[in-house]
């Protein structure tokens, strides 16, 4: 039975993603770093500024996640 989650993602001004390792911007949401808890997700807001040099927006996201069983 599938799940819906939510959650957020730190998002550029033009479009890109923040995600936690170098170029430190993605353009495809599905890479991007995704945060469950609020204390988290200040603390990369942090550390996306500091090493892009830009700010970021905190935008929610819904996803499914759907459990598919594999033959044993």
């Amino acid at each position: 039975m599938p799940r819906i989650r939510k959650g957020h993602v730190l998002r550029y001004d033009d479009g890109q993603f923040f995600i936690e390792a170098a170029p430190f911007v993605t353009a495809n949401l599905d890479e991007a770093e995704l945060y469950f808890k609020y204390f988290d997700l200040m603390e990369a807001q942090t550390r996306a500024l500091q090493a892009t040099g830009k700010s970021v927006q905190i935008t929610a996201v819904r996803f499914t996640i759907t459990d598919i069983e594999v033959g044993q």
